[in-house]
């Protein structure tokens, strides 16, 4: 019987080659390519040796995670198909042995490119060889497997970011790529961070000023076999692969949302009324599986780039996660949060400034203070400008809009079948925002955090208390600032008295009296 699946079909008795697997997109892949394509070959993974783990040590462990915990219970012989390649994509020929390349070279005929440093603050000359120079090694590893038929390459849809529209299309280069990492390699560290912002030339931060070049690396190269560029927008956890809201990386509003449930976070600079670009995890990851099918099948150009965002076809604003993340926050404390989960978008700078001032920089100068005190070493005040920094580098896209242009995407949706649209949907008209962040707000408790649902109980009962405490001391500061007033203002003080009077007499009950005489005599 043929299987209804065309893509599937298609990845039938391939073998496939992966960078970034144990990144957050590279692991969703890995495990969508693994449930839906059982009758794939073998999967190569390049993985780095590190911390004293090899690479097949690192699989293991990759394969361990909580995103493969479907497949471990219902499908655990597939990870047999899953074969460790020990390399690094900051070496020559990305570090591959001869073996191991001798092995692809006869086998792998689809390959996926998703290592890169998605740093925003990556210094300049780390980002070039991970993101531009990382490419460059990736196509010569590329040009020796002998039965390649298409490359997937994972970019950003940034790279045009100084543009109103995300467009599906490579613009001239700000430089020269080939020139640029020819004269980094000889310019010592200080002198490139000098020159940083110069050459960035108006890009936000290096991410997306190398990830733009990295484009350019592919365009230039005279290649044998078609590319496909992927442009996701703002990726967030996933929806409902591989389990509703997946997620293990902090970038983007991530890491907000977890601040603000932790009750660390309470405002951010950001203009509620405009866009925000976000898509689920496996819509991209979906996107690379089909347009890999597609390049292949159906004989597209040797270079083809595909955007996936949500801006242009089903817009979500930065007000709808406050209107629908917030009130599920409240429901559904963390159980170890510090202080009741809160915390606003401000489209006002001045606003935001204030609020930095007294709910972040004054709490963690007042608790350094504390633990010193104590005899203990101080680490509130690093911890706040460690997540202060992170969270200005997202306010180039928070108080900026775009439209994101899925052309390609959209057309590639309708080449699928009906069967496979539902299998590997990337169509961002599908998104149902309130379900989704409900699902992401949940999923950054439980991934990020590491708070199971199995905890509410107790984290309500003790939101309950935080919320007591937090009104408690609320009154107590408003009483002693209205006591210092009254006692010092002959003003305040007569209109105290006129204020008791009138209440005075209009108490109806004995016990009334007496609870304003007694606050009388407390403030005076």
């Amino acid at each position: 019987m043929p299987c209804q699946s065309e893509v599937v079909d298609f990845y039938s008795g391939r073998s496939i080659f992966i960078t970034g697997a144990t990144g957050f997109l590279g692991k969703i892949l890995l495990e969508k390519l693994l449930r839906t394509c059982p009758d794939i070959k073998f999967i190569c993974l390049l993985v780095r040796n590190k911390a004293g783990q090899d690479a097949k040590m690192r699989v293991q462990d990759l394969l361990n995670s909580r995103v493969f915990e479907s497949l471990r219970l219902s499908q655990p012989e597939l990870f047999c198909k899953v074969v460790p390649v020990s390399g690094d994509i900051t070496l020559p020929g990305l570090g591959i042995s001869e073996s191991d390349m001798t092995m692809m070279s006869q086998n792998v005929s689809v390959a996926f490119h998703c290592a890169a440093t998605v740093r925003f603050d990556e210094p300049l000359k780390s980002a070039v060889d991970l993101n531009m120079k990382g490419v460059k090694r990736m196509l010569d590893v590329c040009k020796k497997l002998k039965h390649l038929e298409v490359l997937i390459h994972v970019s950003t849809a940034y790279v045009n970011c100084l543009r109103p529209e995300l467009n599906e299309t490579i613009y001239p280069a700000v430089c020269d790529p080939s020139k640029l990492m020819n004269t980094l390699d000889w310019l010592d560290e200080g002198t490139v961070t000098a020159l940083t912002k110069s050459l960035l030339n108006g890009l936000p931060n290096t991410y997306t000023y190398t990830k733009g070049l990295g484009e350019h690396v592919i365009r230039d190269e005279s290649l044998p076999f078609p590319v496909a560029i992927i442009r996701p927008t703002i990726v967030t956890s996933s929806w409902k692969e591989p389990m509703p809201g997946w997620v293990d990386s902090i970038n983007g509003p991530t890491g907000f949302v977890a601040g603000c449930a932790a009750g660390i976070f309470r405002t951010l600079y950001c203009h509620t009324h405009m866009i925000t670009d976000l898509i689920p995890a496996e819509y991209p990851t979906n996107l690379m599986i089909s347009a890999a099918w597609h390049t292949v099948e159906h004989r597209m150009p040797s270079l083809c780039v595909y955007t996936i965002g949500s801006s242009g076809l089903n817009p979500v604003y930065w007000s709808d996660l406050e209107k629908y993340i917030y009130p599920y926050m409240m429901k559904n404390p963390i159980s170890m949060t510090l202080w009741p989960p809160g915390g606003s978008f401000k489209s006002s700078y001045v606003h935001h400034k204030i609020d930095m001032v007294l709910y972040h920089n004054l709490p963690a100068y007042t608790l350094d203070f504390l633990v010193r005190c104590c005899g203990k070493k101080p680490f509130f005040v690093k911890l706040h400008k460690k997540a202060a920094k992170a969270m200005d580098s997202l306010q180039f896209y928070t108080i900026r809009e775009w439209r994101s242009r899925c052309d390609n995407s959209m057309s590639l949706v309708e080449r699928l079948n009906n069967y496979d649209k539902q299998l590997f949907n990337f169509d961002p008209r599908t998104i149902d925002w309130k379900d989704y962040l409900c699902a992401y707000y949940l999923g950054i408790r439980r991934f990020i955090l590491k708070d199971d649902l199995n905890t509410l109980p107790a984290a309500r009962k003790h939101f309950r208390r935080l919320i007591i405490a937090q009104y408690t001391l609320r009154a107590v500061a408003v009483f002693l600032l209205a006591r210092t007033v009254i006692r010092r203002s002959i003003t305040a003080k007569t209109l105290w008295y006129s204020t008791l009077d009138i209440l005075s007499k209009y108490a109806q009950k004995n016990y009334t009296i007496i609870l304003l005489i007694l606050l009388h005599l407390i403030i005076f």
